[in-house]
């Protein structure tokens, strides 16, 4: 079995150098925008590593990624991987601000963007210094920046001389942090070859698998599933539609037959009208992650794909993929995770670090072979969360009868809305920048679309008086648009512990009771 990505690239070039292996394709075009067979996408990903190499990247370097989905996306994570450096993909909704931050702490040596966001990154001239001179603009000429063709263009198509020690970081997602600052989630070589050996026997994943790529990539789950499918040297099919109609009539017009999408997205392919006229036959395997599904989405789920099986899983950046529902269990086993996928273990503990009986409420903690080694440059964040070979990504849960397990709550406050993860400190950081705002507690509640939505509660200054729209602008300013509270509200005072602590459990709670679960 192949040891590091690249090995994997390489034999299917070899072997199955004809094999359709990346498509990038968008439902107006009446073409795809770009189509390579493995050859040809072998012989990119090698020009474009050397490429880097010429520019002074060296194993164990981080570097940057400002993009939107692209076969281009796709070689640029393939190649980094085969010159043994770290990927550092940015969200491409962050201002000026997060962006500054991410690139600054994970030292990144360069960065791949977009001409979208080649605005915003100008801005930041003299900000980001790491990078010094490498920018490289993937798809359209730039002032300042390497063009990615002519980087291409002038680099050899040979395989790098480079040795990819798999013990050393591959992809460092950042995280959203309960300080206010992201975590960069240290993940190795070596964890991705095990997770897609593992994770392709699970799922049935092969070479006769056509995946479909909408959710963005510069999230892991979508990530890992992509590299994956071309690990396993199948198909992939890359595109940045997010509208039902789009999606379905990419899933006819290239017979897919599998996709990861977060609920929201598998939520407006039900509600939309198309779908019940699709010919979404080829479909054989639906994976959801990111919240529960609600349960009129996975019934239609259930109904518009019959010959598919629905799976959702839980995890995180931290650790992959940990437990998964399957599609026989999914009527039976309602708003459950299902149950550890092969090579993890869980348990619940109480406050003491006991087990909990089975049925009792414990704080969620992991083993397995996946897991991240550290917080990058965040030892006490990594020491908090890791317990020798134990993790805790801070949830609450417990198990049934059975063994299947079912997230009730979160210890860390954490809200994921729209299956973007968002930590409260970050936006009542910048709340408490308002002059008006005296107080206030940011908290998830929940939500038919987003599965939840940001709700503050705001206590302003004797005096003081703003408006709904005023907060959410100066918070747009800041935060990244999915990260701006839906729903704000004026009170008097906020429950606070006998320490002054503000309690947002207590504000959570009136809008949660009933629903079951705090999640």
């Amino acid at each position: 079995m192949p040891k590091t990505i690249g090995h994997a690239l390489e034999w299917h070039a070899h072997f199955t150098p004809n094999k359709l292996a990346v498509v990038e394709a968008n439902a107006s075009s009446a073409a795809p925008v770009a189509i390579l067979n493995y050859r040809e996408f072998w012989t990119r990903v090698c020009s474009l590593a050397n490429g880097m190499v010429s520019m002074g990247m060296n194993p164990g370097d981080r570097i940057a990624i400002l993009m939107v989905n692209s076969a281009r996306y796709v070689e640029v994570y393939h190649a980094i991987a085969l010159i043994g450096c770290a990927v550092v993909p940015l969200n491409f909704r962050f201002v000026a601000a997060e962006i500054e931050y991410v690139v600054n702490h994970s030292k990144s040596k360069a960065l791949f963007l977009d001409a979208a966001f080649e605005p915003v990154v100008r801005g930041l001239q003299g900000r980001l210094p790491s990078l010094g001179a490498n920018f490289i603009a993937t798809d359209a000429p730039a002032p300042g920046c390497v063009g990615y063709e002519e980087l291409l263009a002038r680099s050899p198509a040979t395989p790098p001389n480079v040795d990819v020690d798999r013990d050393e970081c591959y992809f460092q997602g950042y995280t959203a942090g309960t300080t206010g600052f992201p975590k960069g989630c240290v993940n190795l070589h070596g964890g991705f070859v095990d997770f897609f050996k593992r994770v392709a026997l699970y799922y049935g994943i092969g070479a006769d698998g056509v995946e479909l790529v909408p959710a963005p990539l510069f999230h892991e789950a979508p990530t890992l599933f992509s590299m994956l499918q071309i690990f396993r040297g199948g198909t992939l099919v890359v595109t940045r539609e997010t509208q039902p109609a789009a999606i379905l009539k990419l899933i006819e017009n290239f017979r897919i037959t599998w996709s990861f999408m977060v609920p929201t997205m598998w939520d407006s392919i039900v509600n939309s009208e198309e779908v019940r006229g699709a010919d979404v036959g080829s479909m054989r395997l639906l994976v959801s992650a990111g919240a529960p599904l609600l349960t009129h989405t996975k019934n239609g789920l259930l109904e518009y794909f019959p010959g598919a099986s629905l799976n959702e899983f839980y995890g995180g950046t931290e650790v992959g993929i940990v437990t998964n529902l399957r599609g026989e269990d999914q009527r039976r086993k309602v708003r459950s995770v299902g149950t550890p996928i092969p090579g993890f273990t869980v348990k619940l503990v109480n406050e003491d670090g006991k087990d909990v009986a089975q049925g009792e409420v414990g704080e969620i903690y992991v083993r397995g072979p996946i897991l991240i080694r550290e917080y990058f440059m965040n030892p006490e964040a990594t020491a908090s969360a890791r317990h020798g070979e134990w993790f805790s990504l801070g949830d609450m849960g417990r198990f049934d009868e059975e063994g299947y397990l079912y997230i009730v709550d979160r210890k860390k406050d954490m809200i994921i809305t729209g299956g973007e993860n968002v930590y409260p400190a970050e936006i009542e950081a910048i709340l408490y920048q308002h002059p008006a705002v005296a107080m206030t507690a940011v908290v998830g509640i929940p939500d038919p679309k987003w599965g939840e939505i940001i709700y503050a509660a705001v206590v302003l200054k004797k005096g003081k008086s703003v408006s709904d729209d005023a907060l959410a602008a100066h918070c747009a300013q800041h935060l990244a648009r999915f990260k701006v509270p839906k729903k704000f509200a004026f009170v008097d005072q906020l429950p606070t512990s006998s320490f002054g602590k503000i309690l947002r459990r207590e504000v959570r709670r009136p809008f949660w009771e009933g629903q079951g679960a705090a999640v």
